[in-house]
């Protein structure tokens, strides 16, 4: 090979490696560019805040009477109806203590970026009280909620507190019921639409389905239809009212009998509350009356009821319960603040009772027999409650809290309307309740 040919072929390597470099310095400059870009972009994101938040909870209590309640009776509802043994001694007449930290929580706040015009925010939040009796301690869901909020409209979505359940006017009891069987207590699946219709006003519309506090969530799948709130209120510094209103219906069966007849019936209820709290220096009264149906689903004394026959589908009637509270909290002393809750709540039975047919009761208050409706059953007619308290800040994170609650339930003979009327027992039941708090 002659000296110009080496060096022709010298120089088309030469050019053949400079046209390769060239290229591999383009695609790493334009795959730099990109990640580049990629980065800016996904800084330019509004991030996720998450904000954690919660407290440690621990209960003592110690009971007078036996008690009809939920998780370990830490939610105390019924003092137990009398129970005679053979020698004319009442066997409910006895005490009980207990402790427990199961209603210990945590959740976090979340905001997110803007959408449609709106801020986002959502709530989780769960605790250790279980689903079930037999599932005490095992974590369960409390609230699972996002919110997109307008200039005056806010949406939300998922599981959070029943729209009955006022958090701007609630009873500040220490133990866990928050006031029931007189008061809701109900978190639901739902969506809700608030709207400020001025700086003071709101109004407030959701559809809701069950979830927790039932035995059976199948008669409200079954309706085909969710259950409808509506409520108008107004708030400002120092007052708040409201009234609100709730539909539902139900079909608790889709066949009765053997062999098996369609059944269409349903139940239809109505609930309506009014509520107000005021706000002064020496003192914040709280207030709310309720006229409700079917208050079983909201945790309250009431239900509905099956009258059955043989060779036909069952009938149903919804009971109905009238309920008022009032609750008076010390605001002048931020280390120690003294309080008081008053409430009662009436057992008014069904309207319209089907005789010559078996009457059954449904709903969670039958479950844990406070209810009934079947001949020799026994119901609660009437339950009256006296709770003083006082408040202990130790510190921003260590509180201490505790109540004397008295409780009486009025026992008589069932009815086929779901009252008890007749041999008439009047159970007392007080709680000495200690709740210590680490809050975070």
């Amino acid at each position: 090979m002659d000296k110009k040919t080496k060096k022709l072929l010298a120089l088309l390597g030469f050019m053949t490696m400079a046209t390769v470099s060239a290229q591999t310095d383009k695609v790493a400059s334009d795959s730099l560019t990109l990640i580049q870009t990629k980065t800016a972009e996904i800084l330019k994101e509004p991030a996720v805040k998450v904000n954690f938040y919660g407290f440690i909870r621990h209960d003592a209590f110690y009971d007078t009477r036996q008690n009809i309640g939920a998780g370990e009776n830490i939610v105390p509802l019924y003092p137990r109806d009398r129970a005679l043994d053979v020698n004319g001694v009442d066997i409910n007449d006895a005490p009980k203590f207990h402790m427990l930290s199961v209603v210990s929580r945590a959740g976090i706040n979340v905001k997110g970026p803007d959408v449609l015009g709106a801020k986002t925010n959502g709530i989780l939040e769960a605790e250790f009280f279980g689903a079930t009796e037999a599932g005490i301690n095992e974590l369960r869901l409390r609230h699972a909620y996002v919110t997109l909020d307008w200039e005056k409209t806010q949406l939300g979505i998922g599981q959070y507190w029943h729209p009955m359940v006022i958090l701007d006017c609630l009873p500040n009891v220490v133990n866990y019921s928050t006031g029931s069987p007189i008061f809701a207590l109900n978190r639901n699946p739902q969506i809700r639409l608030t709207h400020k219709l001025s700086e003071n006003f709101k109004i407030i519309a959701a559809i809701n389905s069950q979830r927790d506090f039932t035995p059976n969530t199948t008669p409200y799948r079954d309706s085909g239809v969710p259950s409808s709130h509506l409520q108008v209120q107004y708030k400002s510094k120092s007052f708040v009212a409201g009234l609100a209103g709730q539909y539902e219906v139900l079909r608790p069966q889709l066949s009765s009998g053997n062999p098996p007849i369609v059944n269409n019936e349903t139940v239809k209820s109505f609930t309506a509350l009014a509520y107000a709290r005021v706000i002064t220096k020496p003192l914040m009264i709280s207030a709310s009356a309720m006229m409700a149906q079917n208050a079983a689903s909201l945790v309250m004394l009431g239900g509905f009821i099956g009258y059955s026959q043989p060779g036909t589908y069952d009938l149903y009637r919804t009971m109905n319960t009238r309920s008022a509270w009032i609750d008076f909290q010390q605001t002048t002393d931020k280390k120690v603040a003294f309080g008081l809750y008053a409430g009662i709540v009436k057992n008014m039975g069904a309207d319209d009772p089907v005789e010559g047919r078996v009457a059954t009761t449904y709903g969670v208050t039958s479950s844990w027999g406070a209810v009934s409706a079947t001949t020799g059953g026994r119901s609660v007619d009437q339950l009256w409650r006296v709770v003083p308290r006082v408040d202990w800040s130790l510190s921003k994170t260590i509180k201490l809290r505790f109540e004397v609650e008295n409780t009486v339930a009025k026992w008589g003979d069932a009815q086929s309307n779901g009252r008890g009327i007749g041999n008439e027992f009047n159970a007392r039941n007080n709680r000495f309740h200690l709740a210590t708090f680490f809050m975070f």
